[in-house]
């Protein structure tokens, strides 16, 4: 009887932070979410994905030279480029090298790395503010819950800075944008795809919940 009635004081007690409840509940799970996408933009092997047309294939037949189109597709991601042909159904995948990757993407994988490690320091601050607002009663926890507040919006500016910086550097790199590409007998066209996709939606929700 006593406990139910300690729990009774404790929900009915003055809290000048009882409004924030909801609102930072809401700001903890979609902190969490979003660090997850994060995580999967980061993981991703698809953040553009290309289709190559070779004009310069040839095939000899009867000692007559004729030429056919050879259409190569695949992926390009922060750790791996895949490749294959439309007549194979096997896809090859290779990790790339200091020498093969280009060099924007090393400095993506740089400001992503950053940007997963500050998301994801971001996830305990916000549902340990959660849980203070929760139990404040008669106000005790107020400094902590300041302090909870100001570690939050740092680390939440911080991420958003990130992701900001590293959607930039993206939109310079020639694979951005769909487009279409001649190199000697090739064509070469591109997309964006999935793992772009995770950053961007990282990147345009932490600015809705700013």
């Amino acid at each position: 009887m006593i406990r139910w009635r300690k729990v009774a004081s404790m929900v009915s007690a003055t809290n000048e932070y009882s409004n924030l409840k909801w609102p930072l509940t809401f700001a903890s799970i979609l902190t969490t979410l979003l660090a997850f996408i994060l995580l999967l933009s980061f993981r991703s092997d698809s953040w553009f994905t290309y289709e190559l047309l070779h004009t310069d294939n040839k095939s000899i037949i009867s000692n007559t030279t004729s030429y056919s189109r050879m259409l190569e597709y695949g992926s390009i991601g922060l750790w791996t480029i895949c490749n294959g042909d439309y007549n194979d159904p096997n896809i090859k995948c290779d990790a790339w090298t200091r020498e093969t990757r280009p060099h924007s993407f090393n400095v993506m994988i740089i400001l992503v790395s950053c940007a997963l490690f500050l998301s994801n320091l971001t996830v305990f601050p916000s549902w340990g503010l959660s849980i203070l607002i929760l139990y404040n009663s008669n106000n005790r926890y107020i400094r902590p819950i300041v302090g909870f507040m100001w570690v939050l919006l740092f680390l939440t500016l911080s991420f958003t800075i990130l992701l900001m910086i590293t959607m930039l550097l993206i939109a310079l790199t020639q694979f951005y944008s769909p487009g279409k590409f001649i190199i000697d007998t090739k064509y070469l066209f591109f997309y964006s795809s999935d793992g772009l996709f995770y950053a961007s939606l990282g990147k345009l929700s932490i600015n809705y919940f700013i």
